[in-house]
């Protein structure tokens, strides 16, 4: 419920829709930095200390306190309020969205598209 697994879930997902195997592949990487990233912190915030000097170490101050949980509160926003962010992209993301829809693919220019020649007679007449 954090913001970066918003913005990782909706790239997957336009990924996913347009080439379902990039999808995969980017999926498997989300999930080995996941791992990555949880051993990492296992050995930072739980490993032993190993410098002497770093065992006198004050925990953070109050100044520091206050901008953490400030910083928490608005990633958590960011993560489960994420509609109120999206809302107000929305049009210029559908604007972008329906100019590629118009544009060809590489896979689509490759093969002709299929035409009805009684449409195309009928159009041509003008009569539609």
């Amino acid at each position: 419920m954090l913001n970066g697994f918003v913005g990782e879930y909706l790239i997957l997902l336009g990924t996913y829709i347009v080439h379902w195997k990039w999808a995969a592949w980017a999926s498997t990487g989300v999930i080995l930095s996941a791992c990555y990233l949880l051993w990492a912190y296992q050995r930072v915030f739980f490993g032993e200390v190993t410098r002497e000097k770093n065992r006198t170490l004050p925990d953070a101050s109050t100044r520091e306190r206050f901008i953490l949980a400030t910083m928490s509160i608005v990633i958590l926003w960011m993560g489960i309020g994420s509609v109120f962010l999206t809302r107000r992209t929305a049009s210029a993301t559908e604007t972008i969205r329906k100019s590629m829809d118009r544009q060809q693919w590489p896979q689509e220019a490759a093969a002709p598209a299929p035409t009805n020649s009684a449409v195309i007679t009928l159009e041509r007449s003008g009569n539609r």
